[in-house]
Formats: structure tokens, sequence, C-alpha cells
């Protein structure tokens, strides 16, 4: 592989999305890729200058609308009232995105642009440009197919015989037409962006690279579906850049559990933090570790057993815990099979649902009831279940099967003339 090639990633600053893009640059720089670059807003300088990349500001001073979309104030769900909301700020900010990267590579051409699943507005102007365009994407379950159980329906689980293809169709044509509706709602917007359909002749997203979607996870954890022929599972990336953390407190005679609701849902957090303190005064002989998700912040507050952290980073401290209460973000769900720690998952919004489902069908986990002593029972039926053990296990060993660099050095041979 030649070092001459130059690999631009796009994405915005959750952590959800960027940290997973880092670790595989990282992982590819280790492996002898040339210059890779991170166009990111002002809230990821911190973490791509961490990780040693160059970084290339984009839509600077509108960081806090960025954020703003993704932390709601109100659980977004299923409700197409609030979706269309969130659509409508992701529009305001994309004939911005469209110009800057069109300036940034004028002046300065990538080989190759990697862009997270949520700026397609960044790949659709470099594939404009004649830039070759490839989608990152962390969990695959927005993307639509032809079979299979949809996902953002609430978390539905396969269901077999007639029905069940039955009730799949209908969810797939669900999805379709709030797409469709979306397209007809915002078409003088989207068409200002050069977008004036959402499928190709063949069905495809326009959204999505047609030549390459780079799913950030494993094949086997999905539900069995037909998947978009440039789709590559390439492995789970959660290795995370180096940033301040707290001195997590730890008691070796007591069972300690993590608790996260990951970097987004504010809305959720203080009751969260409410919930555990009941649980917590149920199980005197479990530590519980808190997690903000602030990443950088090392606040620490003590309540007995309760221990409350500004943030807890996963890949360096996951294998101390003996089980997790987590929102189900594929960060923290790759991180728990990779270290096989089961999973309480409690999920709140956007695709967490679906990744609930998922760790019940596989038997990784169980579904949190938000009662104190019902989530006490449960934690207690983690760790003393075989068939959870026994699912974590083969899942850890599938894991570790994945090599994400191989993987995308392999696709950049056949791909990208890097010679």
């Amino acid at each position: 592989m030649s070092s001459d090639i130059r690999i631009d990633f796009v994405a915005p600053p959750f952590a959800g999305h960027l940290y997973p893009a880092l670790d595989l640059a990282r992982r590819l720089r280790d492996r002898g890729v040339g210059r890779i670059r991170f166009l990111t807003t002002a809230g990821g300088r911190c973490p791509v200058e961490s990780a040693g990349f160059p970084f290339v500001e984009i839509l600077p001073g509108q960081d806090q609308a960025v954020w703003a979309i993704a932390n709601t104030r109100l659980k977004v769900g299923s409700n197409p009232l609030q979706m269309w909301r969130q659509v409508e700020r992701n529009l305001s900010l994309m004939h911005d995105l469209q110009n800057q990267v069109r300036e940034t590579w004028l002046a300065d051409r990538p080989d190759l642009v990697i862009t997270d699943f949520a700026v397609p507005i960044a790949g659709l102007t470099a594939q404009a440009m004649g830039i070759r365009w490839w989608t990152g994407m962390p969990s695959p379950c927005v993307l639509e197919t032809m079979d299979g159980t949809p996902a953002y329906l609430g978390g539905w689980r396969p269901r077999s015989g007639l029905y069940g293809r039955l009730r799949d169709w209908l969810g797939r044509q669900t999805v379709r037409t709030f797409k469709q509706a979306s397209r007809w709602l915002f078409t003088r917007s989207l068409r200002s962006l050069s977008i004036s359909n959402l499928y190709r002749a063949d069905g495809s997203e326009v959204v999505y690279s047609p030549e390459r979607i780079l799913v950030y996870g494993m094949r086997e954890f999905e539900f069995e579906r037909t998947w978009p022929g440039s789709c590559r599972f390439i492995g789970p990336l959660t290795v995370g850049p180096s940033l301040p953390s707290p001195a997590l407190q730890w008691d070796d005679s007591k069972k300690t559990v993590l608790v996260t609701l990951g970097t987004h849902l504010p809305w959720a957090k203080s009751a969260a933090i409410d919930l555990i303190q009941q649980v917590a005064r149920l199980m005197p002989e479990t530590v519980f570790h808190f997690s903000r998700g602030q990443m950088g912040n090392c606040d620490v507050d003590i309540r007995d057993n309760l221990h409350i952290y500004g943030s807890v980073p996963y890949d360096t401290t996951l294998h101390r815990y003996d089980a997790a209460i987590i929102h189900g973000g594929t960060g923290i769900v790759y991180s728990c099979i990779q270290q096989g720690v089961p999973m309480l998952v409690w999920p709140h919004d956007y695709d967490q649902f679906d990744h609930a489902a998922r760790i019940v069908h596989h038997q990784l986990g169980l579904q949190m009831v938000p009662n104190p002593p019902r989530i006490a029972a449960d934690l207690k039926t983690l760790g003393a279940s075989d068939s959870i053990r026994s699912s974590l296990d083969l899942f850890r060993k599938q894991s570790a099967t994945y090599d994400p660099a191989s993987s995308v050095l392999q696709e950049l041979k056949s791909i990208v003339s890097c010679e």
C-alpha cells in the first residue's frame, strides 16, 4: 500500500460518530496509509488533535447549533414531527457545509472522502467533484433493505411465518413512506442541494455511497437482511482518543456496575441518576459507576455506593465491570461484547431500541424495566445466567476475528489507485 493516498474523514463532533472514525484512521495510519485529515466542527478539535490528526474546521461558529440537533430537549423516538424538526435544523446548515467542503477540496484535493452517514451532503459534494466517496456507519440500522426486519419502529425483533413477513413488509413500506413524505416536505431545500430523488435507479439510497458503505460493526449482531452490495462489515471500532478522565475508585471486594446513557440524552440523565440511587440502596454490596458522558470531564461525586463521574473511558476500564446498564449506543454495546460484559439495556431514543432488540435476541443481556427492585433482580440474573455468559463468549470471539484496518486496506487496493 502506497503512503501517497490522501484521505479526508468528515464527521460530526459527537463521540458515537467521530470516535469510530478516529479509531479507523489511527489503525490505517499505523499500517502506513498516507495523509489523513479530519473535517469536523470546533467541538471535535480536541479529540482529533489528541489523536494526532490535522483538524479542518467546518461550520465555524455553529458548533452549538450542531450539538442542539442531537441533544434534543425531548425524546425524538418515532414521532414524525420531532424527526422532521431535526431534518429541518440539519438542512439549514447543509448549504454552508457544502460550500466549505467544496472550497477545502478545491484548494487541497483528497483521493478519497469517508463521510459519516449523518453528513451525506459532504459525500455528495465529493462525488460531484469527481472525488471518490465512501460512507462510514457505526450502525447499519438506518439502511433500508429489500427484506428482513426494519428498524426505527420501536425495536422490532424477527418473527417467522406469514405474519412476520407481512409485518416486516408493512414496516419497510412505512419507513419508505416517511422518507418520501420528508422529501416532499423539504423539496425546495433538497433541490437547492442538488438532491431531487432519495433513491437511485437500482433502489439504493442516494445519501449513502454507491461504492462502499463501511459498517463499523459485526454482521453476526444484526438481524438477517439482504444488505446493499456496497456494504462491508469491517468490525467494531471502540478505542477512543486519549482525553482527561477522572480517577475511578474501585473496591475489589464488591461487584461493580457501569451505568451510562452515552454522550446525548441530557433530558434523561437526571432522572436516571435518581433511579440508580434507589437501586444502589437496594444493593449495598454493589458499587455503581454512573458516567455523565461528558468526555474530558474529570468531575467526581461520591454518594455511598453510587459514584457519579463526568466520564468513564470504556476501552481502558470496561473489563473491570461485572455488568453494565446501558442506553444501547453502538460504542458501549460493542465495548461490552469485546470485553464479555453482560448488558442491562435501557433504550431511550434513535436506534437504541433496535440495538436493545438485538441484545435480547442474541442473549447478550436483558432489557431493563425502570423499576428499582426489578433492576436489582435483573442484575443478579445477568451474573448467574449461563446462557448469557455463553452468548457473550461466542460474540467476543467473533468480534476478535475482525480486522478493520486490513478490511479497508483491501478495499483501497481493489478500488483506489494507490500506486
